[in-house]
């Protein structure tokens, strides 16, 4: 690669600001032509861009001046259906986000099932987004089910005696729950022989 001194040549000088470099090297034809190949300057390629456009509208001016009344209505006709089941899906769309924020869920939350629920048919969508929802809602219940389960299962259960204060050994019961690992049942064991002990004082 060359050197900066080699590149600007005479006018090169010790001390050069970056403003006269950009100057001297603006005045240099930096590429090698003979290296490129064919090349097309930009005035031919915007013109010959132009002239295939204005050839494109006229082929489609011809193409429809060609056509026959009963086919440029049928065009029409084909257009208005497309523009409908657009129109369709995008109301079952709507249909569906409705239904999906009215069971409370977020639009992160509703955002994959859309295309899954969404047809041009408003009432078939919103009868899979009703039965989405519906499963959702069972998976919540079971979820919420197995975690209140879990909950009480690490609880400790209170000691069988008679009357309405039955002694605890709370030392008893907070070692057991050490030896399970149950450190929530630890906690609340110490709590609770915290507070026999305020009692009793």
């Amino acid at each position: 690669m060359a050197s900066l001194k080699e590149l600007l040549g005479d006018a090169y000088k010790e001390g050069i600001t970056l403003e006269e470099i950009e100057t001297a090297l603006a005045e240099k034809d930096l590429v090698d032509r003979t290296e490129l190949g064919e090349v097309v300057s930009k005035a031919t390629f915007d013109k010959t861009a132009s002239e295939l456009s204005a050839l494109k509208k006229e082929l489609k001016k011809l193409k429809e001046s060609s056509m026959t009344a009963e086919e440029k209505v049928q065009a029409e006709l084909d257009k208005a259906t497309e523009l409908q089941k657009q129109y369709a899906r995008e109301l079952a769309k709507l249909k569906a986000k409705e239904i999906f924020i009215g069971a409370g869920l977020t639009e992160k939350d509703y955002t994959s099932l859309l295309d899954v629920v969404v047809s041009e048919d408003e009432d078939l969508t919103a009868s899979r987004a009703k039965a989405m929802v519906d499963v959702i809602n069972v998976q919540k219940q079971a979820v919420e089910k197995a975690v209140k389960a879990d909950l009480l299962k690490g609880t400790p259960k209170p000691p069988a005696g008679s009357g309405a204060n039955p002694k605890v050994d709370y030392e008893k019961e907070i070692a057991a729950a050490r030896e399970r690992g149950d450190m929530v049942a630890v906690a609340a064991l110490i709590r609770q022989q915290q507070m026999a002990e305020k009692q009793n004082e």
